[in-house]
């Protein structure tokens, strides 16, 4: 906590140095303002010369830091250190313009000696307590040191004659009630600015840790949630794969017993032209060409067998993927000791989803050396069917898509 209030205290400073020098023009245009009023307006007699002079150095370094603010630290990252001496150069320089200003118009009769407040109010708003109260002790240092020295007629004493008929800078009583009084309102003013400044800083630090907390809270969400997102995701993909699971249970028990049918008439039909065909050979050579099912003999002596052979293979094939769908939905899914062959596990995912991915080129780079290894062939098929699917998803309707 105490590392968060003195960032804000930094972060607080240096916008502050801003407005502080936008205050000094305010206070310069009220002073000329009061010096002529004063001159002009109720007569009094002010060392309009000395006053001028004080005028223009605040005004000369008051444009200075102007400068400095404007064209020099507006592209560059605050240092701290740099910004907290600076702060200290100002109000250090203010206190001794207005202690000369004080001097020059009347010293301890000049009732703008309480001017001081403004400058421990400022310090409480910009300094931590410790170097307010250090500049509170330098302010009223200064402030003994001028009536001091004028009550020793060291620095010549300027009357306010419309004020005070006989000058009072030597008035041991007068002093030490002025004195006094700006003593203990200073002091006060300074206490108190202090302590409403540094509860403000604190609950400020408190609302800047709160704000944190709550956007961390907010990352932390958003990273629950996306991970919410990612695991719905998956589980709507596990759902397609437990219809797809179902679905496949259900074609494959339709189609295994006919597939079956068609398996075991196909080598009757291949052993029964095995006999056939010497005989329509024989009835060719002697009654010469015929035809059969609309074919010329000779066509059809020549292509029946490749014509049997192919049904025969697309059987068989029909029959692998009838396997693969019935051992892609087996509901042992708890099994992790069987021995799998990964390419078997590979081919029988690739023709599952033979007709979903059939459009775009299928690359295969198997390595036939690789021996099985115990785990789920039907839990690795799952994983490759969903590739597969995701895929082909995403090369959508990509006409050179490879996978």
């Amino acid at each position: 906590m105490q590392d968060l209030d003195r960032q804000i205290q930094e972060e607080e400073l240096f916008l502050r140095l801003g407005w502080f020098i936008r205050l000094r023009w305010a206070f310069l245009a009220s002073l000329a303002t009061i010096v002529l009023l004063t001159t002009l307006v109720f007569k009094i007699a002010l060392p309009v010369p000395q006053i001028f002079g004080v005028w223009l150095v605040i005004l000369v370094y008051n444009t200075a830091l102007w400068l400095y603010h404007r064209f020099f630290m507006a592209e560059r990252t605050p240092d701290p250190r740099a910004t907290r001496t600076e702060a200290h150069l100002q109000i250090g320089v203010d206190l001794v313009a207005l202690t000369a200003m004080i001097h020059f118009a009347g010293g301890v009769e000049n009732p703008f000696c309480f001017f001081y407040l403004f400058h421990a109010i400022i310090g409480s708003i910009l300094l931590t307590r410790a170097e307010v109260w250090s500049h509170g002790i330098l302010a009223y240092g200064l402030f003994l040191t001028v009536v001091i020295l004028e009550y020793l007629e060291i620095l010549p004493h300027y009357t306010l004659a419309r004020l005070y008929a006989v000058p009072r800078h030597q008035n041991e009583l007068f002093i030490l009630g002025v004195s006094l009084s700006l003593l203990v309102t200073l002091f006060t003013t300074i206490y108190m600015s202090s302590s409403v400044v540094h509860s403000l800083r604190a609950r400020g630090a408190e609302l800047l840790q709160t704000r944190r907390m709550l956007r961390k809270k907010t990352e932390d969400l958003e990273e629950a949630n996306r991970v919410l997102q990612e695991k719905q995701s998956q589980l709507v993909q596990s759902e397609k794969l437990v219809s797809l699971g179902q679905l496949s249970a259900g074609v494959a028990h339709e189609i295994n017993n006919p597939i079956q049918f068609i398996q075991g008439n196909m080598r009757i039909l291949s052993e029964s032209m095995e006999t056939i065909l010497p005989i329509l050979d024989n009835h060719a050579s002697e009654y010469g060409d015929f035809r059969i099912a609309r074919l010329n003999y000779p066509f059809f002596r020549q292509h029946v067998t490749t014509l049997l052979t192919d049904m025969t293979n697309g059987a068989v094939r029909i029959a692998a993927i009838v396997r693969d769908l019935k051992k892609f939905a087996r509901m042992d899914e708890g099994r992790l000791d069987e021995m799998v062959d990964l390419n078997e596990v590979v081919q029988a995912s690739v023709r599952l989803v033979h007709n979903k991915i059939k459009r775009y080129q299928i690359v295969e780079d198997l390595d036939t050396h690789l021996p099985a290894i115990p785990g789920s062939s039907t839990k690795l098929e799952q994983v490759v069917v969903a590739n597969l699917i995701n895929a082909a998803e995403a090369l959508g309707d990509n006409p050179d898509g490879k996978i």
